[in-house]
């Protein structure tokens, strides 16, 4: 049996136990945006929780026509909440899933595991019938991504340096 210096087999069993915490808050998170994502309504004129408080003449306005058309769509008031909604949702997923890696490769990894969950709600979304364009869901995977790097980001920015981060790098 290996015997850990004084003071060393607590910490690593409360890194444990917090890696299990973070785990579960991840593996929560990323359920409840899943089935939110999948929500008829959400892609119903008018569903937005913060859209309903905007002018009028701000949720019919129509963006630059010189720009690409996903870039119109994206920046309309509309698609723009939610895009901004789609980033904070990863952010906090990213936040609760950035404890689980590793440090040196935190941001990296982080990244492209919430964008892969990205990913799979596009596939689900796709798959009940959303009709968005490949380009948008392109774009849904990239704000995936920024948001897995805010919640890492966050996480690092936050968390304070052990001697077990020291071991990990």
């Amino acid at each position: 049996m290996h015997r850990f210096p004084k003071g060393e087999a607590h910490t690593m069993s409360q890194r444990l136990a917090l890696l299990m915490v973070f785990g579960m808050l991840a593996a929560a998170a990323a359920v409840v945006f899943l089935a939110i994502s999948l929500d008829p309504q959400l892609y119903a004129p008018g569903a937005g929780t913060l859209e309903r408080h905007l002018p009028e003449h701000a949720r019919v306005h129509r963006v630059e026509r010189r720009l690409p058309l996903v870039a119109r769509r994206a920046l309309e008031p509309r698609n723009f909440l939610r895009k901004l909604y789609s980033v904070i949702a990863f952010a906090i997923v990213g936040f609760f899933a950035a404890p689980l890696i590793p440090r040196p490769a935190r941001l990296r990894w982080d990244t492209a595991l919430i964008a892969g969950f990205s990913l799979v709600i596009e596939i689900a979304q796709k798959l009940t019938g959303a009709d968005e364009t490949y380009a948008s869901n392109l774009f849904d995977i990239a704000c995936g991504a920024l948001g897995g790097v805010i919640g890492a980001l966050i996480w690092n920015a936050l968390r304070r340096p052990t001697a077990l981060d020291a071991a990990e790098r």
